[in-house]
């Protein structure tokens, strides 16, 4: 987790927020939340680490139709024991036996399916008006925190594989430093050639403001 909160209403503007507004106007985009949080433009929330001169300008996760899978097998896990019963293949084991083993399963697919509802929720790909940061969210216990100057970035790629990921307009984001190894990936990004076009312009604009100093 990245720890964010939400920002108190008397918390300022950033001198740089016209160059926000501007680099918003030329993508297209405005401030909105989409897909259940999964794309959010110029959100509320803020994070520990950010920094003064910082405002987030994408908040991305990946697109909600990635969850289907785990939630179809949640839900067949869940019906497992009572197809059994009605199969009447538990006719000969004790009633309560039965009610502690279908309560243990039903928690297993319970912790199975809060797991990854977490794993989806705390990964998450943010876009600042300095740096791209990438969080992956493994368990409660193990995250990785990667972050990126946009000043020191290639350009940006993106790329769609597969029907789903056509028909739902998602794919991955990929973001490298110049002259290293150093990469940050959003995986399954909703409107991916949207967000790697916000990327280029912040780099372009950020870098023309700092050549002419200000």
């Amino acid at each position: 987790m990245l720890d964010l909160y939400e920002a108190k209403p008397e918390d300022k503007r950033e001198p740089w927020a016209a160059m926000i507004d501007k680099v918003l106007e030329q993508a297209g985009e405005r401030p909105r939340r989409e897909l259940h949080g999964a794309y959010h433009v110029r959100p509320k929330e803020k994070f520990v680490t950010q920094q003064q001169d910082e405002e987030i300008v994408l908040l991305l996760r990946s697109h909600p139709i990635t969850n289907l899978g785990w939630i179809l097998m949640a839900i067949v896990m869940m019906l497992i024991p009572t197809f059994f019963e009605a199969m009447g293949m538990f006719s000969g084991i004790p009633v309560r036996f039965m009610f502690v083993a279908k309560m243990t399963w039903y928690l297993v697919t319970w912790a199975f399916a809060f797991e990854r509802f977490l794993n989806w929720y705390y990964s998450i790909f943010i876009v600042t008006n300095e740096r791209v940061v990438d969080v992956d969210f493994y368990n409660l216990m193990s995250r990785v925190v990667t972050h990126i100057s946009l000043n020191h970035i290639e350009e940006p790629v993106m790329g769609q594989q597969g029907f789903g990921a056509t028909m739902f307009n998602y794919g991955y984001v990929l973001v490298q430093t110049a002259g290293s190894k150093s990469t940050v990936e959003c995986k399954a990004c909703p409107w991916p050639a949207k967000v790697v076009d916000i990327i280029n312009r912040l780099a372009e604009e950020l870098e023309s403001r700092r050549t002419k100093g200000e």
